[in-house]
């Protein structure tokens, strides 16, 4: 026959310490649990894809490849959703920088034009140059798209071109220039040019109060 020891006070008050913890632990996890609230993951601020881009560079082989001068050609497009902003660049050539073939170069007649077809609430759509002044987009027309609200803006930073003779002037400041779309919109789609910004471009493509035209 066994005889059982009398258990310590200490091992009596361990075991009482124990079964409370045991207790509480589902107390403790159980907002962790499956049958507790979820955090929800915040969306992602920008879903916008590159869609296209189609680049053309002057014929001229004494021409510098890192920047925009005469007659190049450079155009991206995207679509998605944004609730945040985005910021591209285009590089302009500039007479104090940008030496190639033995020449100075600068942009020439290029121009900077966005167009944005969107849904939601947008905040801007600005072109920034290189010396920090802001050109902004102008609301240029309401669309409709599946039952749904859509408008359409376009916003324009050019050199000047004479009506008369479709022919341009001083040519906008080398460096780098600045898209930038803000605001919390869906449906978006989104195009960025940078082209020769001639008379016909400019009627075509820009706000009224944003074309260089001289009479």
């Amino acid at each position: 026959m066994k005889i059982r020891k009398p258990t310590p006070a200490g091992a009596v008050f361990a075991a009482v310490v124990l079964l409370l913890a045991l207790a509480l632990v589902p107390v403790a996890f159980g907002g962790k649990g499956g049958n507790g609230p979820k955090s929800i993951p915040s969306p992602s601020a920008t879903t916008l894809s590159l869609v296209s881009e189609t680049v053309s560079k002057s014929l001229n082989p004494a021409a510098p490849s890192w920047c925009l001068n005469e007659d190049d050609y450079h155009k991206r497009a995207w679509s998605g959703s944004l609730n945040g902003s985005f910021a591209v660049t285009e590089q302009l050539c500039g007479l104090a920088t940008d030496y190639s073939g033995g020449l100075y170069w600068d942009a020439g007649g290029i121009g900077i034009q966005a167009d944005l077809y969107v849904a939601g609430t947008l905040t801007d759509l600005t072109i920034t140059s290189p010396q920090g002044d802001s050109h902004h987009a102008v609301l240029v027309g309401p669309t409709t798209s599946n039952g749904g609200a859509i408008n359409h803006y376009q916003v324009c930073y050019v050199p000047p071109f004479a009506l008369a003779t479709d022919t341009g002037g001083m040519p906008l400041p080398g460096g780098s220039w600045q898209i930038t779309l803000s605001g919390n919109v869906s449906k978006v789609s989104f195009s960025e040019t940078a082209q020769m910004a001639d008379v016909n471009f400019q009627q075509a493509n820009c706000p009224s109060s944003e074309q260089n035209l001289i009479g």
